[in-house]
């Protein structure tokens, strides 16, 4: 091979270099071996001859190890005692090896040389086989594996070739020799190349393998270090100087995290660092509260957030006496009850019925007398209150005494007879031992239509097919329980020949007078508001605030049907399809509007309640409340999807009380062309629009006028319509331009931001189609509209919420119908607005979809794992979103079961706001549920191993098992008075569960005093 090679220049031998002397400094085994033999000779020889001798004759044990270390290999079988003693073998022991390329070693054919834990000192070898290494810029938990961080740095520029030159580098930016006289300053300071075919050259620790990629440096991690902890300083010598500064407190309080995340190799705290934190937490909280002063509002934020860290760290006796300690000092405040409900609601060990019900009284007694006390304790807030106290009722199996209590309160506030002033709670005790037809049941009239004389109780025809008595089997038991909860599910009568054994099937007034004493008489569309997130069901359309309640994590129920997502076939799906999967998520979160209702699916699944029941409450609140025009919406809306031969009758009858309603006109519109009647729609949106009127409303009629033509996609009508002529000239645009800008103006004037959301979003549409399709066009009048509610300080408002979602309806068509659209258009457009409602669905959807089409970048999980880690008490239905949208990705994008688990995990923890949402865990135990059968149904060779052992295929099965039975037993602890999620276990878990399991989880229901209709005893030996 020598004689086939190119004689260069370069490549002759140097001159060899002069011998240098040996080093004085012996080596460590030379060291070692002096004092030993030094020691036993030491009564015959002198210091001069055994120097002497030991130069003249080196000793045998050396010889051995110098020619050793010569050799290609040897074997010790002896071993070094030394190593014991210094921890390291001794490197000049170590025989040379010859690397064969590609990190191979010769004489090592099953192992590589480890390239993430090798360095000049030591190189690892690891097997061939074994988990794939993760590249460094892609990994998605890079970030959090090393405290140093990654920049990217631009490549040199490969300099020109020296024709001059009898070679050809192989690298133009290998670093020369110190003592070449051509170095310039760049090459000095360049960094120096690893010539792999050696091992003696002197390994870089801050060079990392991609030669694009470098450390920062020290000084910048030091730097990022000082911030935090001079931070920490500023805010210490903040509550230092004015120790009555709440904020300072607060943010002292929240820094301790950063602080607990320095020098940490990851950025998520173990359960111990928690704790940990939540020590330093409660030590901070409990010095401010000695130092705040008396300021009352202060006080209670400080022993809520003290109290909300101690259920981390104390048990949970020591945090009870705590919050009732705190709740005699504070008796009316809204925030400690709300927190001390959390607490008794959702501890295990102390959950039990009755006294959680009796808590629940008693914070309403309490907020009761507190009206006149606290300006913050409305009547909102004890509506909120009364939602939660009946949905702990229905969920823990009381459905007749929670339903009955809702039936109570719209009948004695809403329905009750007029001119009644005097005697109101006895009367209505009157009309309720009379048993008469109540609000929601058939021919019921209302409280106001009904004379206690003449009232007779309705006839019960409910039959149940098994016979009563306790029952042995769990299968008999699963039966017969499931049969009462469905026939059983509404309040009885003493006249009732079934359920009259039961003491909590039929309801008395005694059992509710106590509620409507203390639940105040709101306005009505918040009480008709709070019992439609009691049902399940998507709020009012067009409320001008935003109701406490459906953010509450107790209270935030699947409204839709709870199915395994279906992952997206292609992998470049088109942006209808996957807008309208993204769409369906579990735990959606909008601003309703009339456009929005109509799409809903008012599924009940959640309450379980009959859609006739909910439909015969909706008409008699509408029917004797002629001047809520939201309630007449809504009950259009609800009826084209259960009854939808219904919904022509419901409208005339509506338009005959109140014909001038623009609203019930547009929704009735709008239901015809949802079942598909688009001629009928177009005539009545057409004679609506006749009806003079300069409300909101008229504009919210043309803007879905207008709509109802796009998504025909017939733009030239939809012109027409914005036009309101047919004639098309540029003189009658810039008319309809003209009469737009000035109502936006006006409406902007005075402030009427329900005109000023459509009307802009009708002037964006002008643009649009005036302008060839120019989506820029009309997302420029979106942004003056975005920067006058900026101004004014309405950024987050429910106006500007509306606001956003008319530009993602807008987004969402032109994607559709478009050629060609760059995804930056969609992504730059909604992430501010994403930012203001990180938990808007609508938003989020269409985001996702517009990312699915380039899946590689991958975006909406990094946007989703941002907005996730802003806080701990991230919204359910955030994450119910990133759960759904995890799943719908499929494993080309990334996503498997691991990752959907991790999750779900994450969405559940102790910090997390979802980890008390009921429908979360159910959809967790569904989803692994899901898996085992997969796991079962997946065709595999189910033989035992020869040695007796298990099949693969019958560990993977085990596995899943014992996935299905921690994810039920951990969603057991955190919603305890849930008892339609242990009953999963007799149902959709059945097959996961053994009859002595489900005998004691029959026992954990009895002692946390959940309703039981049927009694199960303990089968006879």
């Amino acid at each position: 091979m020598s004689s086939t090679a190119p004689k260069f220049a370069s490549f002759r031998p140097k001159a060899k270099a002069s011998e240098q002397p040996p080093p004085e400094e012996p080596r460590r085994e030379e060291k070692e071996y002096t004092k030993r033999e030094s020691s036993r000779d030491r009564k015959r020889k002198s210091s001069r001859e055994r120097k002497r001798d030991e130069r003249r004759s080196p000793p045998r044990e050396e010889r051995l190890r110098d020619e050793s270390s010569k050799k290609p290999y040897f074997s010790d079988r002896r071993g070094d005692v030394d190593i014991v003693k210094y921890g390291t073998p001794n490197r000049y022991d170590v025989p040379s090896y010859r690397r064969t390329g590609y990190g191979n070693v010769l004489g090592l054919p099953h192992q590589k040389i480890d390239r993430e834990n090798s360095t000049d000192k030591k190189i690892y070898m690891t097997p061939l086989v074994r988990q794939r290494q993760k590249r460094m810029l892609t990994d998605k938990h890079a970030a959090n594996e090393s405290r140093r961080t990654l920049r990217l740095i631009k490549v040199a520029e490969p300099p020109q070739s020296d024709a001059t030159r009898d070679f050809i580098a192989l690298s133009g930016a290998r670093k020369r020799k110190r003592g070449s006289q051509t170095d310039s300053e760049e090459d000095i300071n360049a960094a120096p190349d690893v010539d792999y075919r050696g091992i003696d050259e002197q390994h870089d620790p801050d060079k990392v393998d991609d030669p694009d990629t470098y450390y920062d440096s020290d000084t910048e991690a030091a730097n990022t270090i000082s911030e935090v902890t001079q931070k920490n300083s500023r805010l210490i010598r903040e509550t230092r100087d004015d120790p009555s500064n709440l904020q300072a407190w607060l943010d002292l309080i929240d820094h301790q995290e950063a602080m607990m995340k320095l020098d940490r190799a990851i950025s998520e705290l173990s359960a111990a660092d928690r704790q940990n934190l939540a020590d330093v937490r409660i030590s901070t909280y409990e010095e401010a509260l000695r130092k705040i002063g008396d300021a009352d509002a202060s006080r209670v934020q400080l022993q809520a957030g003290l109290l909300r860290e101690a259920q981390r760290y104390w048990n949970d006796e020591k945090v009870a006496t705590r919050w009732q300690h705190v709740l005699k000092k504070h008796p009316h405040s809204r925030r400690l009850w709300f927190g001390y409900l959390d607490f008794a609601q959702s501890t295990f060990a102390r959950f039990k019925y009755e006294d959680c019900r009796v808590t629940f009284s008693q914070a309403l007694e309490a907020l009761h007398a507190a009206d006149s006390v606290d300006d913050s304790v409305t009547s909102q807030a004890r509506m909120h209150l009364f939602v939660r106290l009946t949905t702990m009722m229905q969920e823990a199996g009381y459905q007749e005494l929670a339903l009955a209590a809702w039936q109570a309160l719209l009948e004695y506030h809403l329905l009750a007879p007029l001119n009644l002033a005097t005697d109101k709670m006895q009367r209505f005790e009157e009309f309720w031992e009379s048993e008469a037809p109540r609000i929601g049941e058939p021919d019921s009239k209302g409280w106001r239509h009904l004379s206690t004389e003449d009232a007779v109780p309705p006839t019960c025809s409910i039959i149940l097919e098994a016979p009563g008595g306790p029952v042995s089997s769990v299968e008999d038991y699963r039966k017969r329980e499931l049969e009462h909860v469905s026939k059983l599910r509404y309040p009885g009568r003493s006249t009732d020949e079934v359920g009259e054994d039961d003491p909590f099937h039929t309801i008395f007034f005694s059992d509710l007078k106590d509620i409507l004493v203390n639940v105040p008489n709101a306005p009505a569309q918040i009480q008709i508001d709070a019992f439609l997130c009691f049902c399940g069901l998507p709020p009012l359309a067009e409320i001008p605030k935003r109701r406490p309640w459906w953010e509450d994590p107790y209270l935030q129920r699947s409204r839709s049907e709870t199915k395994c997502s279906t992952k997206l076939e292609p992998e470049t799906p088109r942006f209808a399809e996957a807008f309208s999967q993204y769409s369906l998520s579990p735990l959606p979160s909008f601003y309703t509007t009339s456009d929005i209702l109509i799409q809903q699916t008012f599924s009940l699944e959640s309450s379980q309640l009959d859609p006739g029941f909910v439909r015969n409450i909706l008409k008699s609140l509408a029917t004797n409340l002629p001047d809520n025009e939201a309630i007449g919406e809504y009950l259009l809306a609800f009826e084209s999807v259960h009854f939808p031969s219904e919904v022509a009758k419901t409208a005339k009858r509506l338009l005959k009380v109140n014909p001038t309603s623009v609203r019930l006109y547009n929704m009735y519109a709008l239901a015809e062309n949802q079942l598909g009647n688009t001629a009928k729609a177009s005539q009545v949106f057409a004679a609506a629009l006749a009806i003079k009127s300069s409300s909101a409303a008229h504009l919210q009629l043309l803007q879905d006028y207008v709509w109802q033509a796009l998504h025909g996609d017939d733009k030239t009508e939809a012109l027409r319509r914005l036009l309101l002529s047919d004639n098309k000239t540029q003189g009658s645009i810039t008319s309809a331009r003209s009469s737009l800008q000035s109502t936006l103006e006006a409406a902007l004037l005075a402030s009427d931001l329900p005109s000023a959301v459509p009307c802009t979003a009708l002037l964006a549409c002008l643009s649009y189609l005036t302008s060839s399709y120019n989506a820029s066009a009309a997302l420029s009048v979106h942004g003056n509209l975005t920067s006058w509610l900026a101004s004014h300080r309405l950024h987050t408002s429910v106006h500007a919420e509306s606001h956003a979602q008319a530009i993602a309806q807008f987004l969402a068509f032109h994607v559709s119908h478009a050629a060609v659209v760059r995804p930056s258009l969609v992504r730059d457009a909604l992430e501010p607005y994403i930012a203001a409602f990180p938990s808007n669905t609508v938003l989020l959807s269409v985001y996702a979809a517009n990312e699915a089409r380039f899946a590689i970048d991958d975006r909406v999980r990094g946007h989703m794992a941002r907005v996730l880690n802003l806080s701990p008490a991230s919204s359910a239905s955030s994450w119910a979103f990133a759960i759904h949208h995890e799943a719908l990705k499929g494993a080309i994008a990334g996503s498997t079961a691991h990752s959907i688990r991790a999750l779900y995990a994450r969405a559940t923890s102790g910090d997390a706001g979802a980890a008390h949402s009921p429908s979360l865990w159910a959809m967790w135990l569904r989803f692994e549920m899901a898996q085992l059968r997969a796991a079962r149904d997946t065709p595999a060779n189910r033989r035992p191993r020869r040695d007796g052992g298990k099949s693969k295929w019958q560990t993977r099965v085990e596995e899943h098992v014992t996935r299905v039975r921690a994810a039920f037993y951990e969603g057991l602890k955190r919603v305890p008075w849930c008892k339609d999620f242990v009953m999963l276990a007799f149902t959709d878990a059945r097959e996961v569960f053994t009859d002595e399991e489900l005998m004691r989880l029959y026992g954990v229901m009895a002692e946390k005093e959940h309703r039981l209709y049927v009694e199960l005893e303990e089968p006879r030996n």
